[in-house]
Parts: structure tokens; C-alpha cells; sequence
């Protein structure tokens, strides 16, 4: 049985329950954030909070547990759960309103759950994303509205792709839930504006200084077709190979070899930091 926590109680995740005024369910006003496990120890938490607190605090969402708080309610909810590895979900809802438009009581809560894997060949032999002209409102915001995303499910289905890219005004921004980078000649470069900045994507930079010229800036849409390479970041599936965008490949169609080295590098601080 899986457990989490809810405003200050541990009960069964199939308990948790919110009020048909909560704003996160009648205005998808609430935030959230996602992070995982390695050796069982909470990757980059820190990172994650600090984006959670951003978010909650561009909605004007109270929050006040403590770093030290948090991870002891994962910790617990790890233990009743029986998970060795897990995802954490934190959700911070404007709560319970009586106009259905002031926030009075934010609920929050942290789930735990097990991790899904992608197979090996998405790694090995790349994915296809299909592009949609969308930019999501207050994109620095990790919030749970997800309107466009789902939309676009059946094209994305339609289109054999594995995500969709949005780009807006002729900009390259972000998949749904992940970040875009491209690799041109040797340089590894990630739209810097108008994003959510991921942890992960956060780490591959920092990976990446020693071993590629790095480039955080505006991105066209033209400079899709010019890339040597492609991929995407997040949390739970680290890296993702790009091999085609629409119905272009991306440089010659397959996994390259600075995506690889990156991918190395990556599992090599995995490796590293949950020992």
C-alpha cells in the first residue's frame, strides 16, 4: 500500500482526498513539483524545493515547511510504503474557497510512487517529437494546468511521437514535461527564456561545461533542421535522444555521439552521488 501526506497526516494515498471548491480542482490554480530517488536518497532535493517555493510563491501561495520537515515526511512515507526507489510528488492546491476565487487555506500534499522506465530503445535509437505553436502561462511556474498537454495527446498519438515541442513566435521553447537541447557543431545549446528551468536540465549544464562550448539563449525554429543533434531532459528519464522533429530527421536520424557522452556523464554522477 502506497502512503502519503496530507496536511500534516500520513494516510493512504487512495484517502487523500480535496473539497469540490478547491481552486486546484475548479481553476487548476495549484502547484506542483517531481523529483526521484537514487540509492534511495532524494536527487538534487534542494534544487527541487527551491523551484517548488518559486512556484508557490509566484501564485501567492503560502508555504512554510522546512527543508529538514520535508524530507523526514519522505522518509517516513518511503518506509510505510516499502519503496527501495520512488518518485515524490509534491501539490500545493489554493484549497478549499468559498467564492471559488480567494485563496483561504492551501492544501498540500506529498505522494510517493513507483517509478516507470522507459525501454532501452528510446535511448539507443532516439525519439520523435512533433511540433505545436503554444507558449504555457507564467512559464516559470511549475503549475498543474496542463490543458494544452493533454489536448494534444491523440495528435501526439496519431503522429507516432514520443512528445510534442512547443514553440511560440517562431521561438523554440519546451516539451510539456521536459526541456529541449540541440547540439551544433560541438556546441551544446538550451532555449533560456520563457522555459521552465529543470534540475535536470540544471545538471547537464553544469556536466556539460568541460567537454562542449555551452549556449543558454534564444533559439529559432530554423535551427531545428540545422542541428548535428537533439535531446530532451527530466527527471525521471534523465536524457531522451531527439532523432526527428515533424517529418525531419535530425542531422543523420540517429542517437550522436555528444548525446552519448552526455548520457555517460550523466549516469556517471548518478552513480556518484547515491552511493
Amino acid at each position: 500500500m502506497l502512503y502519503c501526506y496530507s496536511n500534516g497526516h500520513i494516510i493512504p494515498s487512495a484517502e487523500a482526498t480535496v473539497h469540490i471548491s478547491d481552486l486546484g480542482l475548479v481553476r487548476s490554480y495549484a502547484v506542483f513539483d517531481f523529483f526521484r530517488t537514487y540509492g534511495g536518497k532524494p536527487f538534487r532535493m534542494p534544487d527541487y524545493l527551491a523551484r517548488f517555493r518559486n512556484s508557490a510563491a509566484n501564485l501567492r501561495l503560502p508555504f512554510n515547511l522546512s527543508d529538514e520537515e520535508l524530507l523526514n515526511i519522505i522518509n517516513v512515507l518511503m518506509t510505510k510504503s516499502e519503496l527501495k526507489e520512488a518518485g515524490i510528488k509534491m501539490i500545493l492546491t489554493g484549497g478549499e474557497s468559498k467564492d471559488t476565487m480567494t485563496i483561504e487555506k492551501p492544501n498540500f500534499f506529498v505522494q510517493v510512487m513507483e517509478l516507470s522506465e522507459l525501454s532501452e530503445d528510446h535511448y539507443t535509437e532516439g525519439v520523435k517529437l512533433i511540433t505545436s505553436d503554444f507558449q504555457r502561462e507564467i512559464p516559470v511556474v511549475k503549475s498543474t494546468h496542463y490543458l494544452n498537454a493533454i489536448k494534444l495527446q491523440p495528435l501526439k498519438e496519431k503522429h507516432g511521437a514520443y512528445d510534442v515541442l512547443y514553440c511560440f513566435k517562431g521561438k523554440v521553447l519546451e516539451v510539456p514535461r521536459n526541456n529541449f537541447f540541440l547540439i551544433k557543431n560541438d556546441t551544446l545549446i538550451t532555449p533560456k527564456d520563457d522555459v521552465l528551468l529543470g534540475i535536470t536540465r540544471k545538471v547537464t549544464l553544469e556536466l556539460a561545461q568541460d567537454h562542449f562550448k555551452v549556449e543558454e539563449r534564444e533559439v529559432v525554429v530554423d535551427e531545428l533542421q540545422e542541428a548535428d543533434e537533439a535531446f530532451v531532459t527530466g527527471t525521471t528519464r534523465r536524457m531522451v535522444p531527439v532523432v526527428q522533429i515533424d517529418d525531419y530527421s535530425i542531422g543523420e536520424g540517429r542517437v550522436g555521439e555528444g548525446t552519448k557522452k552526455l548520457i555517460g556523464l550523466f549516469d556517471q554522477y548518478i552513480g556518484e552521488v547515491s552511493i
